[in-house]
């Protein structure tokens, strides 16, 4: 891979990071502010079941979006210290080169298409036993 291509992918990863991070520190506000909100009515519970539960819901739906962020952040920092050691583009099971296209369609990919396709089927064949 050539600098160029490698300094491409290292801002498009910093950018998605400081995107990510805006994200998640949106989304922990929001989270407070359903917080705050119940807080506000009766000591944590509102006068309304209906409102409860839209909360509840709202909150978890949250969480999980946080959540699924924090994995998505991990990886970028992951792929971000792999171009500082020198290993960045190299599969992280059997060290082969990763496509250049892969890499700009997805820069924080960790394995080639063959390990992510074996280790995809064996959290299958797992999830399933």
């Amino acid at each position: 891979m050539n600098d160029r291509t490698l300094k491409n992918l290292r801002q498009d990863l910093e950018h998605r990071k400081a995107e990510i991070e805006g994200d998640v520190s949106y989304m922990a506000g929001e989270f407070r502010a359903i917080g705050v909100d119940q807080d506000d009515e009766n000591g944590g519970l509102g006068n309304h079941m209906a409102d409860d539960g839209a909360n509840v819901a709202e909150a978890e739906r949250i969480e999980t979006v946080s959540e699924d962020l924090q994995q998505i952040l991990k990886l970028v920092n992951n792929a971000l210290q792999r171009m500082d050691d020198g290993t960045y583009g190299l599969c992280e099971r059997c060290g082969k080169p990763i496509p250049v296209e892969r890499l700009e369609a997805v820069p924080y990919v960790e394995y080639d298409i063959g390990c992510q396709s074996h280790i995809e089927r064996e959290q299958a064949l797992y999830a399933g036993a």
